[in-house]
């Protein structure tokens, strides 16, 4: 007799489990036999799912990886199903890339090609960018149709987003689309409940697509208890929590928050209302290690910047504590800002604010577009110039200031300077393998053109001194930067053909 015929009827008491029951003394033990049969089994399901792996060209790394987080393939039939799947994704996507996708999506065979594509398509007519959700999210283009479509109706609805909004959301919030409305309205409630803001209100809208993009990855439950947490801890008013959403501080738990918090006022000697002041202008402290921050701090040291200045810039912009100061931009910056704009660590001390502005997109342009234009004789004068403020400031103030609207720091001006700095920097480093005090000490050779006057002149300068034992070319750096073009050459006594072949 089944389970099923075992039932109990409604006014009976079920008598599934009325079977007897053996005294311990009286049981006969297992053979090994049988205890292994089911491993055995599951062993010998593995090896048929893992050569199926191996025939479709996947790494054995990779097979491994995948079986052991997505444990369903080892229940699919080899010949029926695992088979007709890794085919069809192989005809579709190639050998390299279906391992490469696998690994990303361990459960992509569970779909069909055609599905994800139909999903893929759907995106695109909604307007969203598809190509950066299956970057970002491929688990996506995994779920069905019907479910990513509930996914996006039901948001939509809830907040009463514009076709727009929704594919700027996405944009940001591209998680959002791995889960169901029920989780993402418990998102979007628990922020509505915490700032006190209607859902469907305009300002409700623009936090959620200000807000940090791991907002709906995780729990709603959680993202309300953290933010809750920071807030009652070190917010020094209601409208922290706005900041506290867009930045991100739920990602750290809360015995997390305390613990490096603790550690920042070591660090940094802040009282508790110092604490409270920063952290809620800046949330987002609480999730860099404790020990990222005092490289970074240190770094700034070995800069040249004395402890009492690191102290004070940080304390004035803590964003300085979560920059890593011995990355390539960063210490481009600071070059820039000593070499070329001929700032002094003092200089630089005393207005931090330009540590955290890009040169490649705002300091480097603006000062480019002020040279070019002749508002300043040279990058090197922008500080006594009276514009120095002008390098950071609105974009609507730097117009206003120059009168020209049609030529704010725009892409135009952005690879000028991009160019002009790092090939000259490249050539005086590596070419002329001067070091940054030479350059430091000489900082017209950033000024001078490459093709015209650096190239060219360094070559004579390295070829006299291959002919003359006593001649050093590094000691005539301020003739070759600065000299005209007939000085230059009369000081060096070149003439004839060899001053044509030097001359642009």
């Amino acid at each position: 007799m089944g389970f099923a015929g075992r039932t109990a009827g409604p006014d009976k008491p079920s008598t599934a489990h009325n079977l007897p029951v053996l005294p311990m003394c009286t049981r006969l033990p297992l053979s090994s036999h049988h205890l292994c049969c089911g491993n055995s089994r599951l062993s010998h399901q593995q090896s048929c799912s893992t050569a199926e792996f191996a025939k479709a060209g996947i790494p054995a790394e990779v097979t491994q990886q995948v079986l052991k987080q997505y444990k369903h393939y080892l229940n699919w039939d080899v010949e029926t199903k695992l088979r007709p799947a890794l085919q069809s994704w192989l005809q579709e996507l190639g050998t390299e890339q279906l391992s490469q996708q696998l690994q990303k999506v361990r459960r992509l065979l569970v779909c069909k090609p055609e599905e994800c594509s139909e999903v893929y398509s759907w995106l695109m007519s909604k307007g969203v960018n598809a190509a950066r959700v299956q970057q970002k999210a491929p688990v996506v283009m995994t779920r069905e149709i019907r479910a990513v479509q509930s996914t996006f109706e039901a948001l939509q609805q809830a907040a009463a987003f514009s076709d727009a909004q929704m594919c700027t959301l996405f944009h940001r919030h591209f998680e959002a689309l791995t889960f169901g409305p029920e989780h993402n309205f418990g998102t979007l409630r628990a922020v509505s409940t915490m700032l006190g803001m209607s859902m469907t209100s305009k300002s409700f809208r623009e936090v959620i697509l200000a807000a940090n993009d791991k907002s709906f990855g995780i729990s709603p439950v959680t993202l309300h208890q953290r933010v809750t947490f920071f807030c009652q801890m070190y917010a020094t008013g209601t409208h922290v929590a706005r900041t506290a959403i867009t930045l991100g501080v739920f990602k750290t738990p809360e015995a997390v928050m305390q613990s490096r918090a603790a550690k920042l006022q070591q660090q940094l000697g802040w009282d508790n209302e110092q604490l409270k002041q920063k952290l809620s202008a800046l949330p987002s402290i609480l999730n860099s290690e404790p020990s990222t921050i005092a490289c970074n701090v240190q770094a700034l040291q070995a800069a040249g910047f004395s402890q009492t200045q690191v102290w004070a810039m940080c304390t004035q912009q803590p964003a300085l504590l979560g920059r890593k100061w011995t990355s390539d931009t960063n210490i481009e910056k600071l070059q820039f800002l000593t070499l070329l704009l001929g700032l002094s660590l003092d200089e630089i001390a005393a207005r931090p604010q330009l540590l955290l502005y890009s040169v490649n997109s705002l300091l480097g342009p603006r000062v480019w577009f002020m040279y070019q234009t002749g508002a300043i004789e040279a990058p090197s004068t922008v500080m006594t110039s009276g514009l120095f403020s002008y390098t950071w400031c609105s974009r609507v103030l730097f117009s206003k200031r120059f009168s020209a609207p049609s030529a704010l720091p725009s892409m135009v001006f952005d690879s000028a300077f991009i160019d002009h700095w790092k090939r000259r920097w490249e050539f005086l480093r590596r070419h002329m393998k001067l070091s940054v005090e030479t350059i430091a000490a000489h900082q017209d050779l950033l000024l001078a053109s490459l093709p015209g006057r650096l190239t060219p002149r360094w070559q004579l300068l390295s070829r006299i001194a291959t002919e003359q034992a006593a001649f050093k070319a590094e000691d005539h750096l301020t003739a070759l930067a600065t000299l005209s073009d007939q000085d230059f050459y009369c000081k060096f006594h070149v003439e004839g053909d060899m001053q044509r072949d030097f001359r642009v």
